[in-house]
């Protein structure tokens, strides 16, 4: 049966409007106000068999076997008004987003604080170290002024097209969690396949000096099929780290030494993913942990882990006041 005629669900006290318009197309119109002035008015295309219950009720309204359904369709305002807060929220968050930031691509953020507790803990159970010893470094590159000096002064020097689509201030996100591990692993080679602008090359390799303060040696390798990319990674954190041009997987054929941290972050189609892990598996160190940077995607890390008898873990992001969902970080480990 089709619906013949739009029919509408409002509740003015709720901010929300509804109505079921038969089209063609068939679509459900939906506006929500907010009790701070956010308003919402869209227009949603839906399958027109969605309304064949509607079109029911509407046809014998007073049909006692329909009685549920025209329960269920007196409920749908109130039913909106419980899920259109989290639209306008998202709204919320692009608009700030919008105004805010610079940013097109690789977004950055911060983490919301108890998302950055639980990393913690998933990078304390990784490495067999203390939490407290995770919290510490965590807070340790969150607070390290020269490195967020260092962000600054490179955003400065760029051109005005690179500058008009990157952000001053730098906002690590799960990057946190990789300096962790560096900080904690101590390892003495870690390679990074895609670096973009080189945020996590720089952190990464900040995390290595802090090693090396303290008498564990190690270095940084990232690599990058586009010449410009890893331009954050100067003085004094190329010290302990450098970019290779070029096809990952090539440069990843030359690598001689054993590989203790190895993430992946590169072309992130599940076919090259899983071509730099059987690429890099002779080349793990006993002590190897590697992470995924597409494993929100993919579930090829995983798969890895099981093929070569690791343990697979995976930490979603949550975002603090921003309209991207997050990505995450898969880790394989022994």
């Amino acid at each position: 049966m089709a619906l013949e005629r739009p029919v509408s669900f409002d509740d003015a006290a709720r901010g929300v409007s509804l109505t079921a318009q038969p089209g063609p197309p068939a679509r459900l119109d939906l506006g929500f106000r907010t009790a701070d002035g956010v308003q919402i008015s869209a227009h949603v295309p839906v399958d027109a068999a969605a309304f064949e219950d509607l079109a029911a009720v509407m046809a014998a309204p007073g049909a006692a076997h329909l009685d549920d359904q025209r329960l269920r369709f007196g409920n749908l305002a109130r039913r909106a008004s419980l899920a259109m807060p989290t639209a306008a929220n998202a709204l919320r968050a692009v608009a700030q987003w919008l105004l805010r930031s610079r940013e097109d691509t690789n977004y950055t953020y911060d983490l919301t604080p108890a998302n950055k507790l639980y990393l913690a803990h998933l990078i304390a159970v990784v490495t067999a170290r203390p939490v407290a010893e995770i919290k510490n470094y965590i807070a340790e590159v969150e607070t390290d002024a020269q490195l967020r000096d260092h962000f600054g002064r490179a955003h400065d020097a760029q051109d005005p097209a690179a500058r008009a689509v990157s952000d001053r201030t730098a906002r690590y996100s799960r990057r946190i969690g990789w300096y962790a591990l560096v900080r904690a692993l101590k390892p003495r080679l870690v390679i990074e396949t895609g670096v973009d602008k080189g945020l996590g090359s720089v952190v990464l390799c900040a995390a290595l000096l802090r090693n090396r303060a303290e008498g564990a040696e190690g270095r940084y390798m990232g690599t990058d099929i586009r010449p410009e990319a890893g331009a954050l990674l100067t003085a004094p954190y190329n010290e302990v780290g450098r970019i290779a041009y070029g096809d990952s997987i090539a440069t990843l054929q030359t690598v001689a030494d054993p590989i203790d941290l190895f993430i992946n972050d590169s072309d992130h189609s599940a076919e090259y993913e899983a071509r730099e892990y059987e690429t890099i598996a002779p080349r793990l160190s006993d002590r190897s942990v590697i992470l995924g940077d597409n494993a929100h995607v993919t579930e090829r890390l995983a798969a890895f882990a099981e093929a070569t008898g690791r343990r697979f873990v995976f930490f979603k992001e949550q975002p603090a006041d921003h309209f991207y969902l997050g990505a995450g970080i898969g880790i394989a480990f022994r």
